[in-house]
């Protein structure tokens, strides 16, 4: 199943740090055709994290919040009217795409991603998206009203606009603001928690390409919003040369993010620096980690060891190869053994200890 494009930027890319903001998120889906999903799910999620789950199947809203014992959700004016809106909303907009795109079977997915950000608790962002099988069908903008439609069914008309207006401005946008604050409220504790990143710089060689790569990761911070740079010589480098830069979930409730850089020999002998610098809720200033290469190797030089190390062993091997001939064919001192060096030194010794005897 495609996600769209914008959500994925949405969501992956990298976040600017705010001083205090926090976001409500809620994804709907809508599948047509035969699959093992259900033909439609809602999931809410507080600042990225899932608190709610609906879906067609079970015909319920269950908590998400695994951290309670026993939670039971607080009943909300028009929620029945949230999850009915929105099924037959994304319903109808399927039907329109399939009849669009000369569609008449197979599966088909049609999405909704909507948003409303508090910042120091004014709500500062509220906009809704769509999407046809992983492709963006129109976007809305909620505060400003505004919309953007990319095939000719889904351009309002000014009656449509201003239905759309009103109910955006009397039902979703207080419901929204009133939600999250609640949330955050309830669940202080989990949702407004601050945990600070672990920050890196590692390297590895490509295997196919021989060249080095360069990887800034931060890892076990929360919230997931962060900025991440990656500078050489203290200059960011062009996001072009960069790969990921998708904030990922670990396991146990944080986030990790990674953006890497590929390096080849000739830049390595230039012997840059390169930092990694990161900011983050968790922290006051900037993470700075710092890695330089090391200088390569002259391979003059190492091939100017080998030769040494080479002529020096023949050297020795011939040497020895001669001692032994010389034994063998009855040359006597030139090559001593070991056990004739020690008994010629013994004799030495005495002969100056008789000496010594006599002079005395």
């Amino acid at each position: 199943m495609k996600v769209p494009a914008v959500v994925l930027l949405i969501l992956g890319s990298v976040h600017l740090v705010s001083t205090d903001s926090h976001s409500l998120s809620l994804e709907g889906t809508y599948i047509s055709g035969e699959t093992q999903f259900p033909e439609f799910t809602m999931v809410l999620l507080v600042n990225d994290v899932p608190v709610e789950y609906y879906d067609s199947g079970i015909k319920k809203i269950v908590s998400r919040r695994h951290w309670r014992v026993n939670d039971s959700i607080q009943e909300t004016d028009l929620r029945d009217y949230v999850i009915a809106d929105l099924y037959t909303s994304l319903q109808n907009s399927l039907f329109t795409m399939m009849k669009h795109s000369n569609q008449t079977q197979g599966v088909h997915v049609y999405q909704r991603f909507a948003v409303c950000d508090l910042e120091d608790d004014t709500l500062s962002r509220f906009f809704v998206i769509n999407a046809y099988d992983g492709e963006d069908q129109y976007q809305y903008d909620a505060l400003s009203h505004t919309e953007n439609a990319f095939v000719p069914e889904f351009v309002w008309s000014s009656v449509r606009r201003n239905i759309m207006k009103q109910k955006y401005s009397n039902i979703y946008r207080p419901l929204c603001v009133r939600t999250l604050r609640r949330y955050l409220q309830e669940d202080k504790n989990i949702l407004l928690r601050k945990e600070r990143p672990r920050v890196r710089v590692i390297q590895k060689t490509e295997p196919h390409s021989g060249r080095t790569q360069v990887s800034c990761v931060a890892t076990g911070f929360y919230p997931r919003r962060v900025n991440m740079t990656l500078l050489r010589d203290d200059r960011p480098v062009p996001d072009r040369e960069l790969t990921g830069g998708q904030v990922l979930p670990n396991g146990d409730g944080t986030y990790q993010l990674r953006r890497s850089l590929s390096v080849s020999e000739e830049e390595l002998r230039e012997r840059h620096r390169y930092t990694c610098t990161v900011s983050h809720l968790s922290v006051d200033n900037k993470l700075d980690v710092n890695w330089e290469p090391e200088a390569p190797v002259d391979p003059v030089l190492i091939s100017a060891v080998l030769i040494a190390v080479l002529v020096l062993t023949a050297l020795i091997i011939t040497a020895i190869v001669l001692c032994r001939k010389r034994r063998h064919t009855g040359i006597k001192n030139l090559c001593p053994s070991a056990a004739g060096v020690k008994y010629a030194a013994a004799q030495k010794s005495d002969a100056d200890s008789s000496s010594s005897s006599s002079g005395s």
